[in-house]
């Protein structure tokens, strides 16, 4: 099968030389957007979409959304799921559905297709200069609850993990020993003055610091524990000497892709992210991160997702 497969795209190869042949992985997910009700059908539709495409795994930011488990609809749809519990500083307890339902999905298994990875929190340390005690709360009930085959943890910031003066959060190194799964966010296009041609650059420089000695002696055992669980370039927008153009996210694209093959390995890796999200207004780039359009179309046609 493999061997046809690969005659069958030389053949593509041969009739449209232009065309980039990158196998995707794992992409991050967020059911809406634009402004589109989500409904059961739409999150079917994008779920047909990613598989379709190629994605092996969809890393998500809640657990339920519109009266529905992410992450069972994901493994239904013969993917793994990377569920993301969101955690709320100052309202820890908006998080308990969200426990439940990554519970319930890390529970179902369809062949091979299951969840991988619960992360407890999105960026939230951001704001805070202590680790909240309800992160261990949720992560120790996590951990005793499901297969020991899924990994649990948190997503952070790279700013957490590598600026000196983010070192004061209490109870960070703490809160990494417990997780079996760390997640880092790494957006080269917030790095001031970054051509995309040359955004992989900082994105090798970051990842060489996570595994750099001295991050292994401020949190032992990290880099055998790290994920990329958002790294991109968007499409459009502009900020800080950066501009996000098609041209510049299809180079960025192919330069992670061919990166990531020899750095991490594809199981750990999400890029950000499915679709585009017209409907944000809370930054220059939000909207154009998508590597498909907000209406599921392609946003590159001469791109076919085979390694990303």
């Amino acid at each position: 099968m493999k061997t046809f497969l690969l005659a069958l795209l030389l053949a593509v190869a041969s009739l449209c030389l232009s065309i980039n042949l990158v196998e995707a992985k794992g992409v991050c997910y967020d059911p809406v957007h634009g402004n589109s009700k989500v409904d059961l059908e739409s999150i079917r539709a994008d779920l047909r979409r990613l598989r379709d495409a190629g994605f092996k795994t969809v890393r998500t930011y809640v657990a339920t959304h519109s009266n529905q488990n992410l992450g069972i609809r994901i493994i239904n749809h013969n993917m793994n799921a990377a569920i993301t519990v969101p955690f709320v500083n100052d309202r820890p307890g908006d998080s308990e559905i969200h426990i439940k339902a990554a519970i319930e999905a890390a529970k179902h298994r369809v062949g091979e297709n299951r969840v991988t990875h619960i992360y407890v929190g999105n960026e939230n340390l951001a704001s805070v200069n202590a680790v909240p005690q309800k992160m261990f709360d949720y992560i120790a009930r996590i951990k005793a609850a499901v297969p020991s085959d899924v990994l649990v943890g948190t997503v952070q910031r790279n700013t957490e993990y590598l600026d000196n003066a983010r070192n004061g959060i209490s109870r960070w190194k703490e809160l990494l020993a417990q997780c079996t799964i760390a997640g880092v966010n790494i957006h080269p296009v917030f790095t001031p003055n970054t051509a995309a041609d040359k955004a992989i650059n900082v994105v090798n420089a970051q990842w060489t610091q996570l595994n750099s000695d001295a991050i292994k002696q401020r949190f032992p055992g990290l880099p055998g524990k790290l994920a990329i669980t958002e790294v991109g370039w968007p499409s459009g927008g502009s900020m800080n000497g950066n501009t996000g153009t098609k041209a510049g996210a299809l180079t960025f694209m192919n330069a992670y892709a061919k990166w990531r093959q020899s750095h991490i390995s594809d199981r750990r890796s999400f890029y950000f992210q499915a679709f585009d999200q017209p409907q944000r207004t809370d930054g220059p780039f939000e909207k154009f991160f998508g590597v498909f359009n907000s209406d599921r179309s392609n946003k590159f046609t001469n791109f076919n997702f085979n390694d990303l």
